[in-house]
């Protein structure tokens, strides 16, 4: 059997769906399953254990291109089972369009309850569980479901050594500076969407910490896109000033390169500090060390959105009782600014153990 899975949006969202391509595996052993994913996502899946086929599908096309895009893909393919996850609705369309026999995935929009013959209603902002086994619940209808239901599943994505891509960026941190053989600690201040952040100055006084308890010892790379250009600001402001940190810290924007090669430099590292964001996701599935900083709010909330891996995984909220589900509530709230209550010697609790293995 064929199994088509749409998961066309962000790159967290999609390490959260792999299992689902593992659980199909272990239900069908000779399925055949693939992705319809965004491009920014396609190194993720290079090489996969569980999915054996990727297309690449662009979002933002016209909508004439994008059915064009779709009709192709399952021209290709032709699944027996279609999942939409989430992204693009179009192959939903398509789908119907093709008479898939089995199109399951989540009921969420109205469109959804018209295309998808054996969808799953889910409450998934009561956090009843976490996002991961949301996302396997929509095999449900498969025979011997019930083996797969409660099995702990951790994302993968191989990625291999690659020496040149080390080799150059140790070269151009020779370059800035830098001592290219110190130990990395990855700090990575961005995120996009609604989601409650630590401030970035707050991460930049968290470096300066480091350096104090640690002289000279690591490379504080401070990993964004283009798009986190907001979150740098706070950051560089608050460590301008601090001597000898010139000599420590690095900006590494990791689209200039593209994924792939991030990644390689990411998987080296000795530790990663981010927010509830992909790049948080990539650190923990590529087994590195993560100390993850999480909004309280219910939706927002580790319990949902919590990194996988092997590697060792710390999970910091802010030590308030949140009651929304949701959003913010914004001033009305007596803990308002909440994510200003976690101090950095919080953190420090929890990375310094692992800074001094």
């Amino acid at each position: 059997m064929k199994y088509l899975i749409n998961r066309s949006d962000a790159i967290g969202d999609n390490i959260l769906t792999m299992p689902m391509a593992e659980a199909i595996k272990e239900l069908d052993p000779s399925a055949e399953v693939a992705v319809i994913t965004s491009f920014i996502c396609k190194d993720i899946y290079k090489d996969h254990p569980f999915i054996d086929k990727v297309f690449l599908f662009e979002k933002k096309d016209t909508y004439l291109r994008k059915i064009k895009k779709c009709f192709s893909i399952f021209k290709e393919f032709r699944p027996d089972f279609y999942y939409y996850v989430g992204g693009s609705q179009t192959p939903n369309f398509v789908a119907w369009l093709k008479g898939i026999p089995l199109r399951g995935g989540i009921l969420s929009k109205w469109t959804t309850f018209l295309v998808l013959n054996s969808g799953t209603r889910q409450k998934r902002s009561q956090v009843a569980q976490h996002e991961i086994f949301y996302n396997v619940d929509l095999l449900r209808h498969l025979d011997g479901f019930e083996k797969v239901d409660d099995k702990t599943y951790i994302p993968k994505i191989n990625i291999k050594d690659n020496p040149p891509n080390i080799r150059e960026f140790k070269s151009e941190l020779s370059a800035h500076g830098l001592d290219p053989e110190r130990e990395l600690v990855f700090i990575h201040p961005g995120m996009t969407g609604h989601t409650l952040n630590w401030t970035s100055r707050n991460y930049g006084r968290l470096i300066k910490r480091l350096e104090l308890l640690y002289p000279k010892k690591f490379n504080y790379i401070i990993s964004h896109t283009p798009s986190d250009a907001p979150y740098l600001i706070g950051i560089k402001d608050e460590i301008k000033d601090t001597e000898g940190l010139q000599s420590s810290v690095f900006l590494f924007n990791g689209a200039k390169k593209g994924l792939a090669h991030y990644l390689t430099i990411l998987k080296t590292a000795k530790l990663f500090v981010g927010p509830s964001t992909g790049t948080t996701h990539l650190a923990a599935t590529l087994n590195v060390p993560v100390l993850g900083i999480y909004s309280p709010i219910k939706a927002q909330s580790a319990l949902r959105w919590a990194p996988r891996g092997e590697g060792q995984i710390e999970i910091v909220t802010p030590d308030v009782v949140c009651g929304e589900s949701l959003k913010c509530a914004g001033d009305t709230c007596p803990y308002f600014e909440c994510m200003s209550k976690i101090e950095v010697d919080d953190i420090l609790k929890k990375i310094r153990p692992i800074l001094e293995k």
